[in-house]
């Protein structure tokens, strides 16, 4: 078993998706409390690492059944349908990782000592990691994948910590909705590059993002708004999201890169500038929550 080939198909380098939200969760625990409990946090990083990882192979299997992924020559290698990884293996590697992060989930619940409510997101956690490409109704192909990252990466992740760290602190949970979403925004460019970049493709195979559906003006227009509000509109209303403007004028650079990336190269590039965009923006915004 070739381990690195594993550990690409599981796209490490989208974990930063993972990495912000909780570490911006954490930053408003700490504020709260001025206490952090490290184990805690580990545990809700691996949370959020394994459902990501779980997800990417998933996508990789439901993709490939679907033929979702041929003749993408834009796009990083999927590993089913470029016969590297037999699909059933990635299938079942995908629900054993989900399976993990659920029982870590049951881990963080009995450590924090918070409301067995806790329990219904690592459900909704696993079960849309599968539904996201899988099942019926599949949200990527029904212009529901820009909803969910917002959701998930930002209400859900960022919330879910705080209250898990805050729970495990003693302290009271309090939501932070405006950093929540500013997060979900921010982290939605990479999908937005991901969907811009395969729009001929996925309109061939009927996967109807939101570019897809209202084209490729649309996804450059919705990429200006999702870092335009996380880095203009809420730091203007949310004092603890200033430092995060700083952000803005890379992003801006990055949208207008979008409307002239044609190559592979072209969208690697951007791809890797969106990430470290994100990157930037999760490390300030949790600065501006120590700090302000």
């Amino acid at each position: 078993m070739n381990l690195f080939v594993w550990f690409r198909a599981m796209r490490p380098k989208t974990l930063v998706a993972s990495f912000i939200p909780v570490s911006t969760g954490a930053s408003i625990a700490y504020a709260a409390s001025g206490k952090l409990d490290l184990w805690l946090w580990l545990l809700c990083l691996l949370f959020a690492i394994l459902i990501q990882s779980g997800t990417n192979l998933a996508n990789d299997y439901f993709d490939f059944k679907r033929g979702a992924d041929e003749d993408r020559k834009n796009a990083p290698v999927r590993f089913a349908a470029a016969g590297k990884l037999a699909p059933t293996a990635i299938r079942n590697a995908s629900y054993l990782i989900l399976l993990l992060a659920f029982l870590i989930g049951l881990l963080l619940l009995r450590q924090c000592g918070g409301s067995i409510h806790l329990l219904w997101v690592g459900i909704a956690s696993v079960f849309c990691a599968i539904a996201y490409t899988g099942g019926p109704f599949p949200l990527a192909y029904n212009g529901l994948g820009d909803v969910f990252v917002i959701f998930f990466y930002g209400f859900v992740a960022v919330e879910s910590t705080v209250y898990v760290l805050s729970s495990g602190s003693g302290q009271v949970y309090e939501p932070s909705l405006y950093l929540s979403f500013a997060t979900g925004c921010a982290i939605n460019t990479l999908l937005l590059v991901n969907n811009y970049r395969d729009h001929d493709q996925d309109k061939k195979n009927n996967k109807n993002t939101t570019i897809v559906l209202f084209g490729k003006k649309f996804g450059v227009i919705l990429y200006a708004l999702s870092v335009g509000v996380s880095t203009l509109i809420l730091p203007l209303v949310e004092d603890r999201l200033r430092f995060c403007m700083a952000c803005l004028p890379v992003a801006l650079y990055n949208a207008y890169g979008l409307t002239k990336a044609r190559e592979k190269a072209d969208f690697d590039h951007l791809l890797s500038s969106t990430a470290v965009q994100i990157l930037a923006f999760g490390i300030l915004s949790s600065l501006g929550v120590i700090y302000y």
